[in-house]
């Protein structure tokens, strides 16, 4: 969770600190790195809730409820059973369960989930939008001009050997 925040964080600061002045004097953010931001937006969380749901195990949703852990016969039993490590009480331990399961399952996951993944617009078209903006051929060209690439060379090796 500290990973996404602290993302978002500097996506937010990144790409309002390359956007510029519009003529009209509005400011523009850079699109390209907002669309970034919001693909970290619509990813994350279910990662999130995935390591949540995989840490709580399957305790999470099968642990008996409130009533029965208050009930005089069934909840020593309870008790007995679902304690953990002597410094934290069981009760805490499945509150803590509780939450979970109400912020990955919940009604609380509606706004979790649902929002993480729509509430920035769709995130296929801001795939398409980084797609547009990432300026995938000169990255290309860099990579290969790194890599000592020359394609004139190879096609007139190619041309050469055609020729035999």
């Amino acid at each position: 969770m500290t990973h996404l925040n602290e993302t978002l964080y500097c996506c937010g600061i990144a790409c309002s600190a390359e956007g510029y002045k519009t003529k009209a004097g509005n400011y523009q953010i850079d699109l390209l790195l907002a669309n970034v931001c919001k693909q970290n937006v619509t990813r994350f969380p279910y990662e999130i809730t995935r390591l949540a749901e995989d840490i709580a195990g399957g305790l999470m949703v099968t642990m008996p409820s409130e009533k029965d852990f208050k009930h005089p016969e069934i909840g020593p039993i309870c008790e007995k059973y679902f304690k953990g490590v002597n410094i934290v009480p069981t009760e805490h331990r499945m509150r803590i369960l509780r939450l979970i399961e109400n912020m990955t399952l919940g009604t609380a996951a509606v706004g979790y989930r649902t929002e993480s993944m729509h509430g920035a617009g769709s995130p296929q078209a801001q795939r398409i939008m980084i797609a547009r903006q990432g300026n995938l051929a000169h990255k290309k060209e860099l990579a290969k001009k790194i890599a000592r690439i020359d394609e004139e060379a190879i096609a007139q090796r190619e041309a050469a050997a055609s020729q035999k």
